[in-house]
């Protein structure tokens, strides 16, 4: 298999940077992977936010200890909170495409010179 796809495909189903660390390009891979692990974290304060709201109304008897009342609570608590968090969440996606295409780029360079450096 090509470096190209390699480094693409690992950078894609492992994690953002994965390809760069194949490549050997460490500090790209480390650059990816912290950016990605900071908005994730982002996103997953944000969750965990909106839970700890949604159980302190549970204890209070805010919210009754009800099945469909604490799916409706989660998914109007879910609808405010993503508007705040949409930022972090495309933060996240974004990194992981431009890890992916990035990989992929420095792979079909490396490809290119190994056939050069073959002939």
């Amino acid at each position: 298999m090509k470096k190209a796809l390699s480094a693409a495909l690992l950078s894609a189903l492992v994690a953002p940077g994965c390809g760069h660390y194949y490549l050997k390009h460490k500090r790209t891979a480390l650059v990816f992977f912290v950016l990605a692990i900071l908005s994730l974290g982002m996103l997953l304060a944000d969750v965990h936010e909106v839970a700890q709201r949604i159980a302190i109304d549970i204890q209070n008897g805010t919210i009754p200890m009800d099945t469909n009342a604490i799916m409706n609570e989660v998914t109007a608590q879910t609808h405010s909170s993503m508007i705040n968090s949409k930022g972090s969440m495309y933060g996240f996606i974004l990194c992981w495409l431009v890890a992916v295409l990035d990989s992929f780029r420095l792979g079909f360079k490396q490809d290119k010179q190994d056939a050069k450096a073959a002939k």
